[in-house]
């Protein structure tokens, strides 16, 4: 399926981590020698995940990555020397963590007829709340559709991963900071950084990504999604998250050979 995608000159790539990345949970061989081989042909690779600090504190220091932009855009974290982490935040770290505590009290205090469990990443996250309903409590759909509905009408902002649902005040998402990355970082403006630009990801959090990165794709798993949501791919992998994230960077690669 990716024969079909053209992936000119691009040489930027923004891509979420769970379950575009990660497959069951783990980070396959496979998907990080394509990260490692992207890195190698000079594309510049910026995870972008609702995952937290902590997590994103041992991407940038870990892995071939321009920056990893966390919690779904709150901040982003660039390597400034090889063992040096600078961390840049929407706001700034003070409002973010006052909104935190709010929005933790308003969890707790839920009245539904069931019992929230928050994401066991909680203590690791800066800015947002997790809210687990997919890793390790198994939430129904009217569940999960009731927990949203009740934090989106105290004026949160709710997005939903494959994973957690992510509750946090502010005007950012995934998109705001990509694009702020795209100019604080490579010095490209909105339309450069666009044309340059390719995303990857599976879910509805991932919707401002779709809606404003024309060459974006969808690893498999994304069809289940696909009915409610209103920004969709313009190219979905054959095979599902670790694996079809692979199968997207052999193309790209490829096409890059091809092209001298």
């Amino acid at each position: 399926m990716m024969d079909n995608v053209a992936f000119g000159g691009a040489d930027i790539l923004f891509t979420d981590v769970d379950d575009t990345l990660t497959t069951g949970g783990q980070l396959l061989p496979e998907t990080y020698l394509a990260l490692c081989k992207l890195a190698a042909a000079g594309i510049r690779v910026v995870p972008v995940t609702g995952g937290c600090a902590g997590w994103c504190d041992q991407i940038i220091r870990t892995w071939p990555v321009a920056a990893v932009i966390g919690e779904g855009g709150a901040f982003y974290a660039h390597r400034t020397a090889p063992q040096t982490v600078r961390w840049h935040y929407w706001d700034n770290q003070a409002s973010h963590r006052e909104d935190q505590t709010k929005i933790l009290a308003a969890v707790a205090a839920l009245e539904l007829d069931f019992k929230p469990e928050l994401a066991s990443d909680q203590a690791f996250r800066y800015v947002d709340v997790a809210v687990d309903y997919n890793q390790q409590q198994a939430l129904s759909p009217e569940q999960v559709k009731s927990l949203h509905d009740a934090l989106v009408a105290q004026g949160f902002n709710v997005r939903q991963s494959s994973i957690h649902l992510n509750v946090w005040l502010g005007d950012f998402d995934k998109s705001t900071m990509a694009i702020r990355v795209g100019r604080e970082l490579f010095d490209l403006e909105l339309s450069a950084l666009q044309a340059r630009s390719v995303f990857i990801g599976d879910a509805p959090n991932d919707e401002s990504m779709f809606r404003n990165f024309p060459l974006s794709i969808g690893v498999v798993n994304i069809r289940r999604h696909l009915p409610v949501m209103a920004h969709k791919p313009v190219a979905i992998t054959s095979e599902r998250s670790g694996l079809g994230f692979a199968e997207m960077a052999e193309a790209w690669l490829r096409q890059r050979v091809s092209l001298g």
